[in-house]
C-alpha cells in the first residue's frame, strides 16, 4: 500500500542528425525514427534518464525495515506523452540500463548555436570529450552502428551478468495505434542490480552501476527508410513546466488487516473445553494449572499466557492469565494430548484440547457489511510539506444501522472497512489520477482503531491540491466514496 516516487537528476535526448548537440535542459524527451523529405537518410532520437542512486538505496532500505526483505517490491519507469505521431504499426520501446557516466549539459533542441556542454549522440560528457564506445565493448555492453555514419547513440547493458534470478535487464512496452502512449514499464530487476552493485552484494559479478536508463525503439524500427515506420513519441522531461516529469515509482506492500486489538477481554473464560472424560489428575480436588502456548494456532496471535482448571476426570475450562496480541475471532487454539500429559499431576489425555475464540473473548471493531455507508477522513491536516509522510485514518459507519436495544448510540461506533478496500489520489485541477486504485499496493490497512493508509507526499507535485477517493467491495457491490477529502502539498 506504499508508493514512493523519485524524479530524475538528469535527462536528455540524443539525435543522430545532430551528433554533438546537447539537450539537457529541453522540456521534451524524444524517441523517434523519422524520414525527412529533405534527406534520404532516416534520423533517430533516443532519450536517457537518470535517478539519484542514494535516493533509490534509501527507499529500498526503508522497504526492508518494513517488509523484512529488500526484494519484496516493484519499480516502474514512467514518462508522460506530450506528442505522439505515426505510431501505427505494433512497435516496442526498449529500456536498458546505461553503461558509462554522462553529463546532463545545459542545451536545448536546435539552439541558435549548438550547445555542446553535455551528452549527445556521439559524446557522453561534452562535445569532443568521452565518446560513446563504438567497438570493443566491455562484457554485457553494446552500442549501435559501430563503423557507420550513425555510430554512437549511447551504450547499454544487454545482460545481467548472472545476478540471482535475473536473466535480462531489458524492459519493453508495446505501442500501436490505439494504445495509451504514456510510458510505464517495470524496471525492478535493473533497480535490484543497481542496489546490489552499490552495496557490494554482487559476490564477484560484474558491477553494474546506476548510470540511468536509455529509451529507444526496437532495432527493427530504427534507421528504417519505410515511410510507414516513422513512430515518434515525445515525453515531458524533468525540465517541463507541467506536472508531468518522468518518475521512478517504487511500490511495496505493507498492508496489514486486523479488526482486533489482539487483547483478550481481561479474565474472560475462553469457549471450549477438553473433549472427553478420560483425563485424570493426581489431585482429587479441583486445581488450576498453567498451560504453555498452544501447540497450534490458526491465527497470528502471540504473547498470551493461558491456564486450565481441572477437576476429577475433566478439564473444566481454559482461561487467559495475561493479555496477548494478534488474536482475533475464529482463531482456533490447540493443545496436543502429549502437552497436557506433560503437565504436573496430569495424565490420561488421549485427544487434543481445542478452543475457538469468539467475539466475547476479543476486543474488535465491527466490519461494514452494507453498501450504504458514511465515510469521513481523519488525520488530515489539510496542508503538507513535500517531504511529509502521513497516515490518513478513516471513520466509517453504516448509514442505516440495524435497530437494537443498547446503552450507547450506534453512530458513535467506528466500523472497519472491509479488507477489499483501496485508496486513490486525484489532481484537483486536471481530475487525473496520480495514484490509481491498486489491489496490491493501495489496499487499505486496519487496526483496532480503524482503517488507515499512508501517503508519501514527495511523489506529488507541490503547490497543488489533491483529492482522496476510497473504494470498497461490499455485498457484491463496488462503492467509491468521493467525499471532498482534499489536501494541498507545499514546497518545504
Amino acid at each position: 500500500m506504499a508508493i514512493y516516487k523519485l524524479f530524475p537528476s538528469q535527462d536528455a535526448s540524443i539525435y543522430s542528425a545532430y551528433p554533438a548537440m546537447n539537450t539537457g535542459l529541453d522540456p521534451i524527451l524524444d524517441v523517434f525514427n523519422t524520414l525527412p523529405s529533405t534527406s534520404p537518410s532516416p534520423q533517430v532520437a533516443r532519450s536517457i534518464i537518470k535517478f539519484d542512486q542514494n535516493e533509490i538505496v534509501e527507499v529500498i532500505d526503508s522497504i526492508a525495515k518494513v517488509t523484512g526483505s529488500w526484494s519484496e517490491w516493484s519499480g516502474s519507469l514512467k514518462a508522460y506523452v506530450a506528442k505522439a505521431t505515426n505510431v501505427v504499426l505494433n512497435s516496442n520501446l526498449e529500456i536498458y540500463p546505461v553503461s558509462g557516466s554522462w553529463n546532463n549539459g545545459t542545451g536545448q533542441y536546435l539552439d541558435n548555436q549548438i550547445n555542446g556542454t553535455g551528452v549527445s549522440w556521439v559524446y557522453s560528457q561534452f562535445s569532443g570529450s568521452g565518446p560513446w564506445v563504438q567497438g570493443g565493448f566491455p562484457p554485457l555492453v553494446t552500442g549501435s552502428f559501430s563503423g557507420s555514419n550513425n555510430a554512437g547513440g549511447g551504450n547499454w547493458y544487454t545482460g545481467s551478468g548472472g545476478y540471482d534470478g535475473i536473466s535480462s535487464l531489458k524492459s519493453t512496452q508495446n505501442f500501436n495505434l490505439r494504445t495509451v502512449k504514456d510510458l510505464n514499464v517495470n524496471v525492478t530487476d535493473t533497480l535490484k542490480v543497481w542496489y546490489s552493485s552499490s552495496q557490494d552484494l554482487n559476490a564477484g559479478l560484474i558491477e553494474i552501476a546506476n548510470e540511468g536508463f536509455i529509451v529507444k525503439w526496437e532495432d527493427s524500427k530504427e534507421f528504417i527508410t519505410e515511410s510507414a515506420v516513422t513512430p515518434q513519441l515525445s515525453f515531458y522531461s524533468v525540465d517541463t513546466n507541467t506536472i508531468y516529469p518522468p518518475q521512478l515509482e517504487i511500490k511495496w506492500r505493507d498492508y496489514s488487516y486486523s479488526t482486533s486489538s489482539g487483547d483478550f477481554e481481561y479474565g474472560r473464560t475462553l469457549t471450549g473445553s477438553y473433549p472427553t472424560n478420560e483425563l485424570t489428575s493426581l489431585i482429587s480436588c479441583s486445581f488450576t494449572q498453567s498451560l504453555p502456548s498452544p501447540d497450534s494456532n490458526s491465527g497470528t496471535g502471540t504473547g498470551a499466557t493461558f491456564g486450565a482448571t481441572f477437576k476429577g476426570a475433566s478439564m473444566l475450562s481454559v482461561f487467559v492469565k495475561e493479555l496477548g496480541l494478534g488474536y482475533k475471532e475464529g482463531d482456533i487454539l490447540q493443545w496436543d494430548a502429549a502437552t497436557i500429559n506433560a503437565l504436573p499431576s496430569t495424565s490420561g489425555a488421549t485427544t487434543n484440547a481445542v478452543t475457538t475464540l469468539s467475539t466475547f473473548d476479543i476486543k474488535q471493531l465491527p466490519v461494514l457489511d452494507t453498501p450504504d455507508v458514511a465515510v469521513a477522513l481523519d488525520s488530515n491536516q489539510g496542508v503538507f510539506y513535500s517531504q511529509s509522510i502521513n497516515d490518513f485514518r478513516l471513520n466509517a459507519r453504516p448509514l442505516f444501522p440495524p435497530r437494537t436495544f443498547s446503552t450507547q448510540s450506534d453512530y458513535t461506533v467506528n466500523y472497519a472497512l472491509p479488507s477489499s478496500s483501496y485508496y486513490a489520489v486525484k489532481d484537483l485541477d486536471t481530475n487525473e489520477y496520480v495514484i490509481e486504485f491498486d489491489k496490491e499496493f493501495t489496499q487499505i490497512s486496519c487496526d483496532s482503531t480503524g482503517s488507515f493508509f499512508t501517503i508519501y507526499m514527495n511523489g506529488l507535485e507541490p503547490e497543488r491540491y489533491y483529492s482522496i477517493l476510497v473504494q470498497s467491495e461490499i455485498d457484491g457491490q463496488v462503492i467509491v466514496a468521493d467525499e471532498n477529502f482534499y489536501f494541498k502539498v507545499i514546497n518545504g
